[in-house]
């Protein structure tokens, strides 16, 4: 039975039959179910076929989604097998995003968050997915449902964070605005008095102390801020600064100088994607090169040998000369093609 046959029988079995799939959530979300039943020592072979063929950028949507769900579905196996679910999930989305399919992209990251959750990779590239595909309003509703959650938990830090992304993507949004202001609200201290309790003076020296100490800590706050590293350049650079940056917000998560922390907080995430991005491709593109110079200098070979065994040693030495300049030092039939060189050398000196 051939390699490809083999591969195509794991898919197939893991992914399921083409025609019969569902709308793409809901088609992972059952394979994950139903592959989860499969025998353990079957679903190890499949992962060991399937690996074979993942490696590269060129890798088939199909092998990368099988591999995801039965890592989902066998995370004790995948563990074992040093299967990266996040990073396999995270190839698979951006393969499929490039290849015109963004709502499958959408249902791989949805389902890695959800059996990953906590993940900052996953939610920044999910977010990165919505915003480039037009969907900031379902990203806005994602991220209100969510600070809600937080409020009800008890997470207001982390819940006003949220809020500011939906204020930053959609500034119309009055109920996260509003949400927010009652979040600042809460986390000042203040407690009601009894009206009758207070007295004008002590009321205006009250107001006067709070106003006080609010302005003394937005400028000690906004101080804070500027003595921040300033941005490079370069990716590692971008890195350090929104490192800083998103430990400043979460040290303080509620100012009035949020907003300008949260936006440069966006750009900054916006730069390292497509810089992330271009290294990708530039990789890919090495990758590429290296390829098409291996597959050159194996075909200067096998060129060089047909020569040889026709008798034109003149042309095969040719042909293993050109070899070689195109397979470079570290090109596995280097010393073999080598050792053709010299002996076909030493045999044409020879010849009158």
């Amino acid at each position: 039975m051939s390699t490809t046959l083999i591969v195509r029988d794991a898919t197939l079995a893991i992914n399921g039959a083409p025609e019969k799939r569902d709308e793409p959530r809901a088609h992972l979300r059952l394979r994950v179910a139903e592959v989860a039943h499969m025998e353990p020592r079957t679903a190890e072979e499949c992962v060991e076929v399937l690996l074979s063929v993942a490696h590269g950028e060129g890798a088939d949507p199909e092998v990368l989604e099988a591999l995801v769900i039965v890592a989902l579905a066998h995370p004790k196996l995948a563990k074992r097998l040093e299967l990266d679910t996040v990073g396999t999930g995270r190839r698979l989305a951006a393969t499929l995003e490039r290849s015109g399919e963004p709502d499958r992209s959408f249902a791989v990251l949805e389902l890695l968050q959800q059996h990953h959750p906590g993940q900052p990779t996953l939610e920044r590239e999910l977010g990165q997915l919505m915003r480039r595909q037009g969907m900031v309003k379902d990203l806005v509703t994602r991220y209100y449902d969510r600070a809600r959650k937080l409020v009800r938990e008890g997470r207001h830090a982390e819940a006003a964070g949220w809020l500011r992304e939906i204020l930053q993507l959609d500034p119309g949004r009055k109920d996260a605005a509003r949400l927010l202001r009652d979040l600042r609200f809460k986390s000042s201290g203040r407690r009601r008095m009894p009206r009758i309790a207070l007295r004008p003076l002590f009321l205006v020296a009250l107001l006067g102390l709070g106003l006080t100490t609010l302005a003394l800590r937005e400028i000690r706050l906004s101080g804070e801020f500027l003595t921040l590293p300033p941005p490079g350049k370069s990716p590692e650079a971008l890195r350090r600064r929104l490192h800083e940056i998103e430990a400043f917000i979460e040290r303080h998560p509620v100012w009035h100088g949020g907003l300008r922390a949260l936006g440069e907080r966006t750009e900054l995430r916006l730069q390292l994607a497509l810089i992330e991005e271009r290294e990708r491709e530039a990789a890919e593109a090495a990758r590429a090169a290296e390829r098409q110079r291996l597959e050159a200098a194996d075909l200067c070979r096998a060129r060089g040998l047909m020569h040889a065994q026709s008798g034109d040693l003149v042309r095969a030495l040719a042909d293993f000369r050109e070899a070689l300049s195109h397979g470079g030092p570290e090109w596995p039939a280097r010393a073999e093609v080598e050792r053709d060189v010299r002996n076909l050398e030493e045999g044409l000196s020879e010849t009158p």
